[in-house]
This record gives C-alpha cells, sequence and structure tokens, in this order.
C-alpha cells in the first residue's frame, strides 16, 4: 500500500481487559523480532493479579527498570486491594514520576518502539507507559563544522531529548514551546518545533505544522529529508531553511523570534523563517567587538562574490575584453598561457572539476587521510598540469583563490549554491564576454529578490528594507556595537521588536 503500514499494522481498537488477548495481539505485532522483551508477571499478596511488561532491548535503562520500578513490583505489594489494582499499581506501585495511561493498542505500539516500557494488568482495558529510556548515544559532542572561536564549543546530537536539555539550558523561559509531532509512517520519527510564544509570528508556527501534516512519507532519517519535502523553492540552489549544528546559534534565533525544528536522529537542527544575511554571520560574531565582527563579515560578503564571479570575470576579459588589462598584465597571462592547447573555458572548467572531485573524495576519506589528500592532490594536480602545459598558472590561482572564497561563508549548504551557480556565470561569459558576466549576475540578484522564506524576503535587509526594524540593517554587512542593537529583526513579531532597554533610558524618561 505504498507508503502506508498495512491494514494489519494499524491497531486503532482500545485495548481489551483481557490480559491474554492482548498479549496474543502483541506477539503477532513482534513477531520475528528478537529485540523485542516480553514477560509475564503475577505481583500483589493475597489479591494478586496478572501483568505483562514490554519493552525494546537496550532502548531502556534497565537499572531503573528491573531493580526500581519490576523488583518493588514484585516485593512490595503484599497490600494489594481487590478493587482498582490498576489505580494501586500507578499511584503506589510504580517509582518514577513520568507515567500516563494507554488506552488503545496502537498508541502501545507507539511508545514501545518510541524506547518506553508498556505495562499490562489483567482485567483493565488500558496500560500504563513508564518512561525509562536509556539507549546509548553520544552524548554533548564537540562542534565540528561551525568552529568559533569564542562561544561555546558544545553541538547537538543524535538524540532530540539532549536536543531540547541544549535549547532549555540557554533559555530558561516558560514562554518556550516545543510541540513535538511525528513523521514517517515507518520510521516514526520525532520531530520538535521550538518557538518563544509571544515573539515568534504565530503564522509562521503554523505554516510549518501545515507543511509537516502536508505530506505522507515511509520515513524521515534527517533533517535534510524533512528541509526538502517542507521547502517551496524546490528548485533553487539556495535553501529555504537554515542548518546548524550549534546551540548557541540555535538559542539566539529563537529569541530573534525565529522557529526551530528539531529532528530525532539528526545532529542538525533547522532554523526558520531565514535571509541570505543569516547564512554570512557566524556564531561568534556577537561574542567579538564590532569592528572585528564587521571586518570578518566584510570578508565573508568578499569571499562569496569571488566564489560567484572570479572564474567567469576572467573568461570574459581574457577571451573577448583583454584592452581592459593593463600592457605588462596583459603580456604577464599571454606569456603564462604560452603552449596551452585549450582554451580558457575548457582550462577553467578541467580544474573546477579537478578542485570538485578533491573536495569530495577529502569529504569521503577518514579524516587524516582526507586532509592529506587534498593538500598533496592539490600540489601534486596542480603542479602537474602546469608544467605539462594543460593549463596555466593563472587559471590554477583563480581556481584555487575561488575553492578557499567558499569556505569563508560559515554555512555549508549556501556555499555550495554558490559553487552551483559559478558555473552559469561561466557558461556565460564563456559565450558573451562582460556582457554574459554581468547578465548572469542579474539573473542570480533577480532570482534572489524573488526567493521568499516563509513570508521573509530573501534579501532583507538589503532589499525591502521597510520591513525591518532599525536592527535589520545595523546587523548586516556591517555590525553595529551591540549596545545600539535595541529591536528584534524582522522574523520577530511586530509588537515584539524591542529585546533592549537600558536602565539609565528609563530614568532619564522618568526626570523628564
Amino acid at each position: 500500500m505504498g507508503v502506508l503500514h498495512d491494514d494489519r499494522n494499524i491497531i486503532t481498537a482500545p485495548l481489551t481487559k483481557n490480559l491474554q488477548e492482548n498479549i496474543d495481539t502483541m506477539d503477532a505485532l513482534f513477531k520475528d523480532c528478537a529485540d523485542i522483551v516480553k514477560r509475564r508477571l503475577t505481583v500483589g499478596g493475597t489479591n494478586k493479579v496478572d501483568i505483562y511488561f514490554v519493552y525494546i532491548d537496550n532502548m531502556i535503562d534497565k537499572t531503573l527498570l528491573e531493580e526500581d520500578t519490576l523488583r518493588y513490583l514484585i516485593y512490595k505489594m503484599d497490600d494489594m486491594p481487590a478493587q482498582n489494582q490498576f489505580d494501586y499499581i500507578k499511584d503506589k506501585g510504580l517509582r518514577t514520576a513520568d507515567i500516563s495511561e494507554v488506552v488503545t493498542m496502537q498508541e502501545a505500539i507507539q511508545f514501545i518502539l518510541g524506547g518506553d516500557t508498556i505495562i499490562l494488568v489483567d482485567g483493565y482495558d488500558k496500560a500504563l507507559r513508564v518512561s525509562v529510556r536509556g539507549f546509548s548515544n553520544r552524548g554533548v559532542p564537540k562542534a565540528e563544522n561551525e568552529v568559533a572561536v569564542r562561544g561555546s564549543k558544545e553541538s547537538f546530537s543524535e538524540a532530540l531529548y539532549i536536543n531540547r536539555v541544549l535549547l532549555r539550558r540557554r533559555i530558561k523561559d516558560t514562554n518556550m514551546k516545543m510541540i513535538q509531532t511525528t513523521v514517517g509512517t515507518r520510521t516514526q520519527t520525532d520531530v520538535a518545533i521550538v518557538f518563544i510564544e509571544g515573539v515568534a509570528k504565530p503564522e509562521v508556527v503554523e505554516e510549518i505544522q501545515r507543511r509537516i501534516r502536508d505530506f505522507v512519507v515511509d520515513g524521515i532519517f534527517d533533517s535534510g529529508m524533512l528541509e526538502q519535502l517542507t521547502e517551496r523553492n524546490v528548485y533553487s540552489p539556495f535553501p529555504e531553511f537554515q542548518a546548524t549544528e550549534r546551540p548557541d546559534k540555535a538559542a539566539s534565533a529563537l529569541v530573534e523570534g525565529r522557529v526551530v525544528l528539531i529532528v530525532d536522529n539528526s545532529p542538525m537542527v533547522l532554523l526558520l523563517p531565514t535571509t541570505m544575511n543569516s547564512f554570512f554571520q557566524a556564531s561568534d560574531d556577537t561574542y567579538s567587538r564590532w569592528e572585528v565582527a564587521s571586518m570578518m563579515r566584510i570578508l565573508r560578503f568578499l569571499g562569496g562574490f569571488i566564489t560567484v564571479a572570479l572564474p567567469g570575470l576572467y573568461i570574459a576579459v581574457v577571451n573577448f575584453q583583454p584592452e581592459l588589462l593593463s600592457s605588462a598584465l596583459a603580456l604577464s597571462f599571454a606569456s603564462a598561457r604560452e603552449g596551452v592547447p585549450f582554451s580558457v573555458l575548457f582550462e577553467v572548467i578541467m580544474m573546477e572539476f579537478a578542485f570538485e572531485m578533491l573536495l569530495e573524495a577529502g569529504i569521503r576519506l577518514p579524516g587524516p587521510m582526507g586532509s592529506t589528500l587534498g593538500i598533496v592532490g592539490g600540489l601534486v594536480i596542480g603542479n602537474a598540469a602546469v608544467t605539462a602545459n594543460l593549463v596555466s598558472p593563472m587559471v590554477v590561482i583563480i581556481i584555487a583563490m575561488t575553492a578557499i572564497s567558499a569556505f569563508t561563508v560559515p554555512n555549508e549548504a549556501f556555499s555550495a549554491a554558490f559553487r552551483v551557480v559559478r558555473y552559469l556565470i561561466i557558461i556565460l561569459s564563456a559565450l558573451l564576454g562582460l556582457y554574459g558576466f554581468v547578465l548572469g549576475l542579474m539573473i542570480l540578484l533577480i532570482h534572489l529578490a524573488g526567493l521568499k522564506s516563509f513570508g521573509i524576503p530573501y534579501l532583507l535587509p538589503f532589499a525591502a528594507s521597510g520591513l525591518g526594524g532599525k536592527s535589520d540593517g545595523r546587523d548586516a554587512i556591517i555590525r553595529y556595537p551591540l549596545n545600539t542593537l535595541k529591536d528584534r529583526p524582522s522574523y520577530a513579531k511586530d509588537d515584539a521588536r524591542i529585546r533592549l532597554v537600558r536602565n539609565s533610558d528609563k530614568v532619564k524618561k522618568q526626570k523628564h
């Protein structure tokens, strides 16, 4: 039946009072599941009652379940009453706080597969869910992809409950809400929608909930899959969500009025809405002095422009408008290309592909081998190509500068989009010269100007600046001093824009 379960696997009927019937149903559902632990016990003194507990091996804390919970049920329940035994077990027999009642078989199966323990009691058409989860995880790892000089070194992990704690540690506010849902008919992947009530726009929260409900899929294994299924700019290389592995960056986004999506089993969370400007901002920009942060941002924007424009500009000038170069530089370019049998376009494309393959190989190989391959491969291929007169030294320099500039953008998905767009500008420059180069940049700007992320223009605050607050322009290419950023960005609700008020200003107003 496609992505949906078979009808026999969807048990919507309520649990029955006959314990053996419930056991037979679970045995049928968990047939050939070697990791399922099932046990029937008799507890109580004079008034005995049969119970049946089910859990998945190595997904629960066995010490907590067996020594604290089940041991107490077996040896300390001699005063079991003849009536209301279910409530007595719930209130007196289970020594854990996270307990809830389950009334359908479907709920029971979902909780078991999620790592909880289900306890059935004979004579009652409901069950107890006991949360004693304890499956293995990496804990709180160190950030590897978004390295920062100052600030936290923590990173999100694959466990959703750990990621929730990392945000709670940073935002101690009851208005920070977490709406949890499941995605995937087979995987039942937990997804948490996190936002600060009263700061985030309700329509944005409702929109992402609607998009998640809008599709049915077998499974979700990473936040990247959820991103592709919920984005609207499907044919654009530029991401509609901002992915991050840093809890401090996600917490900062929440305070600004953005929404955070946490996907279980994924160490990357999604931030929405987003703008192009946010992809050039690093976590430690806020922690550094404004002069240093501004200089770093200028370098990033310059690096982004070089990544997109430099190869195409070189082709356009050398092939079509060499008169723009000085005589000395033109002669230098000509002597460097002496003996090269290929056109400038072929040189650039060949070296671009060579560096892309080196990059991909370096990512797939283990850490020490990958870095060694990148250094040695780049030197050997570049030097050998120049020595063999396959490419000119200038093309090697151009491609090397382009590759280095791409990594100044502190977001891999956004820099990858620039790498894709670069080939369009290269082709247009090779066909039309400087006219093609300018046309390519115009197409890029028009495309970016037409993009929106959950109602927010992609080029804000550089375009549609009237929609934003004062701080939108002050936290763009130049980051103003922190005490002047008194307004939240345009992500926040209109009546929740103010985020900084100085006590001295209050005193002055009271005096006047």
